[in-house]
């Protein structure tokens, strides 16, 4: 019995420990992870959390160059395994702007270290990352990504990364987001700024954070013994304590856009003497910087395919739509999209010798080969919805990653993009489909796009279906996709294993067996792609009775939401309309017992609505007939739905 008190006094005393961890004060010690921080198991607000980020420490200070101000930013975080899927917490990156060894300004990334704390037989062994599992990557010309693995981390382990970044964009700071896709047990972002700048400064997000702003004695270093200027200045300070995860789920594109996030935007410099300068931004100015750029505006040009496109007598196709889709043709023929995103361009002479490119480096040549054919065309760039939303209350080219293409059809633009494999004008890439794109011109008034209603798919179903008396249903069935529809069907069929691989998963998905399958208008690039199947499923039959699913095939195998609660709003792909007719013809001698009744639903805002009717018809049906099972009718009848 005293084994047994033993034993659960024991117990008592880990959960406590365990527990303390989660509630205790942050361990602000770097490089000494505590023994509850070692020891820790779970996390008692999200039980079902992968890892936590027990502390993370962001300050931003100012310090003086040889001609200007220079902007640094030291971060430090520690983060715990707790379960096997927290490894990926190992490997990370940072994105931050650098020019190589060009005089512009740009950002350096340095001090960057990594140490894993493991408890191996009561003792702490640390493990720190080595230079060789650090790697550069440039995502173009002007951004960089660094990637590192932490060693040796497994479940229990704790992280410590820091690293610090000396930017000579003194006037820019980017947003600082509280929350992460781990949850946050505390986190905070300090920031020093001397009087000679203004910021705006802004806090959005759901969950509140501890905040502290007041005046202060600032000292701006000039380094290398080049002595101090002192000054008056601002102290911001954010605190955010328990903050939930940001986890990646379905119908939403950046879950981190909607977390709890500071804000600073520069309005204005003053410095007696020497400088008085607004810097409240003008998308003219954003506009003005990307057309007299090498790889932007100087990718717009001579015509590359001008001898191609006379061969193929492009010229002579008379709808401007079939025009312009015949250009893109010609252009894929001889460019594959290499899977990139991009906001700049490779020269056109290496996208057609190497015979890929990023979607930008097809854009421009697209866009010169539509000009050459007398279209007027612009680069349109945006913010991809995977990127999180697009500052609006600044202009910043920073935060821009890619373009697309805006050709004027009519009265109206029409959109292409270089990724496109499937599908047709104004068919793009559902992460494309932002509600803020700028069309970018030189003498023409700019223009802000709304893309989010573009690429509607539409499925149209005709089902005629016939019920046997044991159950079993036979059906033809015709689908026509058009749009987004069309798009993701080709993309299915295109990269399925086999064409009978691609039949059998359909077959599963609509829970029946396909006897005859074809496909119509799905090779290249269309509007519309038209699928023709027969089918035969058995129903549910008890006794006199027989089950039969209206739909005749499952329309959705299972929700997408599942979750009991959820605080992140729904993002659909596109605008999408389902419409579904079925016609049953029932076996002779028996009668419909119950029909789905008439139903119209919408959502709040109206943007989603659905309708469904049903009716009977009876031919050469008694007049006294009543058509409720299980009294039989004598002739058959055919179900409208």
């Amino acid at each position: 019995m005293r084994t047994l008190q033993s034993a659960i006094l024991g117990a008592m005393l880990c959960v406590a420990t365990v527990a303390w961890a989660q509630t205790m004060e942050p361990n602000l010690k770097w490089g000494q992870p505590t023994q509850a921080e070692l020891n820790m198991t779970t996390y008692a607000a999200d039980p079902e959390a992968q890892a936590v980020v027990l502390c993370s420490q962001t300050e931003l200070r100012y310090e003086l160059s040889t001609t200007t101000f220079q902007l640094k930013q030291f971060t430090k975080k520690r983060i715990k395994i707790l379960k096997e899927e927290g490894k990926d917490q190992a490997n990370g990156s940072i994105t931050y702007l650098y020019n190589g060894h060009r005089s512009e300004q740009c950002e350096n990334l340095a001090k960057l270290k990594a140490t894993a704390f493991n408890l191996v037989d009561g003792k702490v062994v640390k493990t720190k990352m080595e230079g060789n599992m650090v790697n550069h990557e440039d995502v173009s010309k002007t951004l960089r990504l660094t990637k590192y693995t932490v060693p040796q981390v497994t479940v229990g382990t704790v992280i410590e990364i820091e690293y610090e970044i000396d930017s000579d964009f003194f006037y820019d700071i980017n947003d600082w987001c509280a929350q992460e896709e781990i949850p946050v047990l505390y986190t905070s972002f300090d920031v020093t700024v001397p009087e000679y700048f203004t910021f705006n400064v802004d806090e959005r997000g759901s969950h509140r954070l501890e905040s502290v702003i007041e005046p202060t004695n600032v000292s701006l270093s000039a380094g290398a013994g080049n002595g101090i200027l002192n000054c008056r200045g601002m102290h911001y300070r954010f605190v955010g304590r328990d903050l939930p995860a940001l986890r990646e789920t379905k119908l939403l594109y950046a879950p981190l856009s909607y977390g709890q996030r500071v804000s600073m935007e520069l309005s204005g410099i003053q410095i007696p003497g020497i400088m008085t300068k607004s810097f409240t931004s003008d998308w003219k100015d954003v506009d003005k910087r990307l057309l007299s750029d090498d790889e932007f505006g100087g990718r717009l040009g001579k015509n590359p395919l001008k001898a191609e496109m006379q061969e193929a007598g492009v010229a002579a196709i008379a709808d401007p739509k079939d025009r312009i889709m015949a250009i893109y043709s010609l252009l894929k023929e001889r460019v594959k999209w290499n899977g990139k995103y991009a906001l700049y361009g490779d020269a056109a002479s290496k996208v057609l010798k190497e015979g890929s490119g990023s979607n930008a480096s097809i854009n421009f040549i697209l866009i010169n080969m539509l000009k050459d054919a007398g279209f007027e065309v612009y680069p349109t760039v945006m913010r991809s919805r995977d990127k999180g939303f697009l500052t609006v209350t600044h202009a910043t080219a920073k935060e821009l990653n890619t373009i697309v293409v805006a050709v004027k059809t009519g009265d109206s633009f029409s959109f292409l993009d270089g990724s496109i494999e499937d599908g047709w004008i104004d068919v793009l890439p559902s992460h494309l489909l932002v509600d803020r794109a700028r069309i970018v011109t030189k003498d023409q008034p700019a223009q802000w796009i709304d893309l989010s209603k573009l690429a509607e798919g539409k499925t149209r179903s005709m089902v005629n279906a016939e019920l046997n008396a044991d159950g079993t249903i036979q059906a033809d069935i015709q689908t026509k996709f058009t749009g987004s529809e069309a798009a993701s069907l080709r993309h299915e069929f295109r990269t399925a294993t086999d064409s009978a691989t691609f039949v059998s998963k359909l077959a599963q998905d609509l829970n029946c067996e396909i006897e005859s399958f074809t496909l119509d208008k799905h090779r290249g690039l269309g509007p519309e792609v038209v699928r023709n199947m027969h089918v035969s499923k058995q129903c549910e039959a008890m006794g006199e009775m027989i089950y039969l699913n209206p739909w005749v095939l499952n329309v959705m195998s299972e929700n997408p939401l599942t979750d009991e609660q959820r605080t992140l709003p729904i993002e659909f792909p596109n605008i999408f309309t389902d419409n579904l007719t079925t016609v049953v013809t029932i076996p002779e001698g028996y009668a419909v017992e119950e029909l789905p009744q008439p139903l119209v639903m919408k959502s709040d805002d109206g943007n989603m609505s659905c309708f469904i009717a049903s009716g009977l018809t009876a031919r050469h049906c008694h007049p006294d007939a009543r058509f409720r099972f299980p009294r039989p009718s004598s002739r058959p009848m055919n179900t409208h739905l």
